[in-house]
C-alpha cells in the first residue's frame, strides 16, 4: 500500500460513498473501487462495509483510517517545510483571534509585510472553543486569546496586558472613574458567546467581589452590535479599551474604574509538538521581541523607583 492509496481510502471514508469520493479525487469510479479491493487483499481483511447507500468501517478500517491520516499529515508537514525551504518565505498565514484581541493584530501584520512583502494573511474571528479547534485541525496556524488556557495540547506566549475600561451611552452622566459599586442596578451587555468564557467568569468574578452580580439583559456576540446598543442608550459593557479602537466611537462615553481589578491578559497560542511553518513562527518571534523590552522596561522601571 501506498500514500496514494492511503488518499483514496481516506476520502472515500469520508465522502461515505465511492461515487462521491470519485468525483472528489477526480478520478472514475471503476478504479476507486478497485483501489479499494486491492487494498483489502492486501490486508487480508475487510475495511468497509455497505449500509445501504453508505460505507461504513469495520474496526480494522477504523484503525487504518486513524492511523493513516496522521501518516498523511505528516507527509504534508515534511513536504511543506522541504518546499519552504527551497521556495523561501511565501503563502498564507492564519491566524485566529478573539474580539477582544483584534487589536493586536494591525501593527505586527503591518511589520510583517513590511519584511516579507510577499506573504498574505486571513484572519478569522472566533471564541476560545472555536479557535482552539481550529488550531488542532490545522485550519490556523495562530490564535491570540484573552486568558491563559490551561490545556497540555498548547504553547503560549503572554502579551502585554491591556486595561479594561466601561462602555457607556454619552447621554448617561455617570462619574469618571467610577466605582464598581455604582454599576449595582445598571442594565449590563454581555458579548461573550459563552458564559464559560474565562474573560466573562473574570467579569463576574469581579462584580461579585464587590457584593452583587451584574443586571445582564442582552447577550450577543458580536461586539459591534453591543457597542450599537450602548450608543442607544441600552446599557453599559466592559471590555478591554483597545477592542474599542477599531470604532468610530460616536454616542459613547469610555470610563475608567476607580476600583477595578480587570486587565486583558490575553496571550498569542499554537499547538504543542506540530511543525510550524516559517512566516508563522516569524510572526511569533514579533510577540517575543515585544514581550522582551517590556521586561527590560519594566526592570529598568524597578531600578529608578
Amino acid at each position: 500500500m501506498d500514500l496514494r492509496q492511503l488518499n483514496y481510502f481516506i476520502t472515500i471514508v469520508e465522502e461515505k460513498q465511492i461515487t462521491k469520493a470519485a468525483k472528489k479525487l477526480h478520478m472514475a469510479q471503476p478504479p476507486l473501487s478497485n483501489q479499494l479491493k486491492v487494498m483489502e487483499e492486501e490486508l487480508n481483511c475487510k475495511l468497509l462495509d455497505r449500509n445501504g447507500r453508505t460505507l461504513e468501517l469495520t474496526e480494522p478500517g477504523k484503525i487504518l483510517y486513524e492511523k493513516g491520516k496522521t501518516l498523511l499529515a505528516n507527509f504534508e508537514d515534511t513536504i511543506s517545510e522541504i518546499k519552504e525551504v527551497g521556495e523561501g518565505l511565501r503563502g498564507v498565514l492564519s491566524i485566529g483571534a478573539d474580539q477582544t484581541c483584534l487589536s493586536y493584530l494591525p501593527e505586527k501584520i503591518k511589520l510583517m509585510r513590511e519584511r516579507y512583502p510577499n506573504l498574505n494573511f486571513k484572519i478569522i474571528e472566533g471564541d476560545t472553543f472555536f479557535l482552539t479547534n481550529s488550531l488542532l485541525n490545522k485550519e490556523i496556524d495562530l490564535a491570540i486569546l484573552q486568558q491563559p488556557i490551561e490545556d497540555e495540547n498548547f504553547s503560549s506566549i503572554g502579551l502585554a496586558l491591556k486595561e479594561f475600561v466601561l462602555a457607556t451611552p454619552a447621554q448617561w452622566h455617570l462619574p469618571n472613574p467610577i466605582q464598581m459599586e455604582d454599576l449595582k442596578d445598571l442594565p449590563f451587555l454581555s458579548f461573550y458567546r459563552h458564559r464559560s468564557c474565562s474573560t466573562f467568569r473574570i467579569i463576574i468574578d469581579e462584580f461579585k467581589s464587590h457584593g452583587f452580580e451584574p443586571n445582564i439583559i442582552c447577550e450577543c456576540i458580536d461586539i459591534a452590535m453591543v457597542i450599537s446598543l450602548i450608543s442607544e442608550g441600552l446599557g453599559i459593557t466592559i471590555l478591554p479599551k483597545t477592542s474599542l479602537d477599531k470604532f468610530l466611537i460616536k454616542g459613547i462615553n469610555i470610563i475608567k474604574f476607580a476600583n477595578c481589578n480587570i486587565q486583558s491578559k490575553a496571550n498569542i497560542v499554537w499547538p504543542k509538538d506540530r511543525y510550524l511553518a516559517k512566516h508563522a513562527m516569524n510572526f511569533l518571534q514579533l510577540f517575543k521581541e515585544e514581550t522582551h523590552m517590556l521586561a527590560r522596561e519594566t526592570i529598568r522601571h524597578s531600578q529608578n523607583v
